[in-house]
């Protein structure tokens, strides 16, 4: 939960400096960048997608058990970024900000949904 509440603070916050740490990895490895300005707009909706991941992280373990139902959210949301990321990556640009979000949100995703399937509800 912890991470996801920084993520929307950095969202907020730092978004430019976000996308151009990613440019600069990239550009390390040869790969295009994105545009470092994002909009307000964007970045609205990207650190309420943050926040809400960190309350379904919050619900999910606030009681004695694991509720599952918050952590499926969390999965479906993380798999979706990974798949629209990778589509980006393959069909528009080959940078490596699309790159990394595909794979640190599709493990992520993954990981979770090991851990849910372990869960004895």
């Amino acid at each position: 939960m912890v991470a996801f509440a920084l993520g929307a603070v950095d969202f907020l916050v730092f978004p430019t400096v976000t996308i151009s740490v990613l440019n600069s990895a990239g550009n390390l490895l040869g790969m295009p960048a994105i545009p470092s300005r994002v909009t307000e707009f964007w970045a609205v909706l990207a650190v309420a997608y943050m926040v809400l991941v960190a309350a379904f992280c919050w619900e999910a373990t606030n009681q004695a058990g694991v509720d599952p139902q918050p952590v499926r959210f969390l999965v479906l949301g993380k798999a979706t970024s990974s798949l629209v990321s990778i589509l980006y990556f393959v069909v528009v640009v080959h940078a490596f900000a699309f790159l990394a979000n595909f794979l640190v949100d599709g493990f992520i995703a993954a990981g979770t949904w090991l851990l849910l399937r372990g869960v004895k509800i």
